[in-house]
């Protein structure tokens, strides 16, 4: 849509020149083309440090965000560079109460339609006096990553962010020159704040600007790059809640994470200035645990038609974000959507009515205070125990992983459910995992392979459980490695192996994990069919 003449007529008059205003001062003087027709343009730290952009496509200019502390005219004359200027369109990413000034004179006044995401638009209603719903698109055009590019390309694509933070937030994506504007989710430079956001969704978000592949990455906040911006941010969110994971899992409160959480200096731009504050660290240690754990606050329903697992990882000798990274790529294989935790408040009844699947892949102790064994104790109730129990009689499913028989209650129900018991473990050292029964659906097209890990050597029930697999080391040591049971109406199975990455990526391991999976999910018909 063109704007109104009266507006053009006035921005094309103004005294000063396009691009100084009264006093001398640069209008905009952090801006940059950073692709044919595309522009960047950065504000002061009283604002933020936040981006805007604009760029000349087919059908007319789009603007991307706007400039806080410059009205419509003085803006209009930036972006024309003191030519005509046809808008097609505002595409807002995120909602500042500085800029809705010059939102609104753009939308009522110069009749230029909105695009946003639903949460923002909510947002900018509900602060605004004079912003009604006719001044935004009806439909604003979506992008798919692996989307083409080139002149097959659509103009721009707008890609709503909304349930990351309270707040709302979008992205925009010009495919024809590769270019992103990240938005609120973006941010290379000044403190990413995490209260009231969501860290987990925010990943997966970043996963998806990533994968529209762009050249140039353009943040809501901060200096504009290459994709690398994506990839640090996301690294450093992942970094955080990796290491707040590992204080949660050996049983320590959130006054340690100033001593023991230390982001790696790579992940940060403006040093000290981005630094994670107590703020952020509490966020995530309250994100991690009851009672946002282990569903985010947002417990599935059981008619929703999809599969869903309670994965409870990590312990002292365990971190839980290289676990994660080995179990994720199952559950995706599988289609089962995982829940991980690492807390063990989390193994209750009540949430292990909200699946299928229970994965554990840790052992039973906590261990509080660091270096002082003295403090440790064993974490599993009678409680907990019981429900488990009841669980895998009931008909549910048990993948029991590593060391998840270590150190729980000696002679309890829950050991008595898996039908062995941790007795120690060899050196970290190569290995062979060979076959005991290798037509089990589990075992199916598993061939004899080594591997680097803990050979756990577990006693178990010869009576009541079937043995699918053994390790053997050089010097001829043997232990079990893997077995099954059927304990009342549900599906149980141990595999022994684990620790360490190598291990739990190797490609049979993965596929043993992924027939488990579906074994005890009554699925074998999948893994006849050569699906997983």
């Amino acid at each position: 849509m063109t704007l109104c003449h009266s507006v053009l007529a006035l921005a094309a008059h103004l005294i000063c020149s396009p691009f100084t205003a009264e006093g001398g001062q640069e209008r905009l003087p952090h801006r940059e083309q950073i692709a044919p027709g595309v522009h960047a343009a950065g504000l002061a730290d009283r604002h933020g440090s936040a981006n805007c952009g604009w760029a000349a496509l087919p059908e007319g200019t789009l603007l991307i965000d706007v400039p806080a502390g410059l009205d419509a005219d003085a803006y209009l004359q930036v972006v024309s560079d003191g030519g005509s200027l046809r808008l097609t369109g505002l595409a807002l990413t995120r909602f500042r109460k500085d800029e809705l000034a010059l939102v609104e004179a753009l939308a009522v006044e110069g009749g230029v339609p909105l695009y946003t995401s639903a949460r923002l638009r909510q947002r900018l209603l509900a602060a605004s006096g004079v912003l009604r719903p006719e001044h935004f698109a009806a439909d604003p055009p979506g992008i798919k990553p692996g989307g083409t590019s080139g002149d097959a390309a659509p103009s721009f694509g707008l890609l709503p962010l909304d349930g990351v933070t309270d707040d709302g937030a979008a992205a925009i994506y010009l495919p024809r020159h590769r270019v992103l504007f990240g938005g609120a989710l973006v941010i290379h430079g000044p403190r990413v704040v995490l209260p009231g956001s969501h860290t987990r969704r925010w990943i997966a978000a970043l996963d998806r600007l990533a994968a529209l592949e762009p050249r140039q990455v353009v943040p809501g906040y901060g200096s504009w790059a290459g994709p690398a911006v994506l990839h640090r941010q996301r690294e450093l969110l992942w970094e955080l809640r990796q290491q707040v994971g590992y204080v949660i899992a050996q049983g320590r409160g959130a006054d340690v994470l100033a001593s023991q959480v230390h982001v790696s200096p790579s992940l940060l731009v403006w040093m000290p200035y981005d630094n994670p504050t107590a703020e952020d660290l509490l966020h995530v240690y309250q994100e991690l645990t009851v009672p946002h754990a282990p569903f985010d606050g947002q417990p599935p329903a059981r008619d929703d038609g999809q599969t869903h697992a309670l994965v409870l990882i990590g312990d002292q000798p365990h971190e839980p974000g290289h676990l994660e990274v080995g179990l994720r790529p199952v559950f995706e294989a599988t289609g089962v959507t995982a829940h991980f935790t690492v807390d063990v408040r989390a193994l209750t009844a009540q949430n292990l009515a909200h699946v299928q699947l229970l994965v554990m892949l840790r052992d039973g102790i906590q261990r509080p205070v660091a270096n002082d064994h003295s403090q440790d104790y064993a974490w599993m109730t009678p409680e907990q125990q019981q429900a488990v129990v009841e669980f895998v009689e009931g008909g549910g499913a048990f993948l029991n992983l590593h060391n998840s028989m270590g150190l729980y209650p000696e002679g309890g129900p829950y050991l008595h459910l898996v039908g062995g018991r941790y007795v120690g473990h060899g050196p970290l050292e190569r290995f062979r995992v060979e076959l005991v029964d290798p037509h089990h659906p589990i075992t199916r097209g598993i061939l004899p392979f080594f591997v680097a890990d803990e050979q756990h050597t577990p006693v178990y029930d010869a009576d009541r459980v079937h043995l699918l697999l053994r390790n053997r080391a050089d010097d001829g040591t043997t232990g079990a490695a893997g077995w099954v049971r059927e304990p009342g109406r549900g599906r149980l199975c141990h595999l022994a192996n684990g620790h360490t990455r190598e291990a739990l990526l190797h490609p049979m391991y993965q596929r043993l994990l992924r027939q488990a999976v579906l074994w005890c999910l009554r699925r074998e018909a999948e893994i006849e069919a050569g699906n997983p």
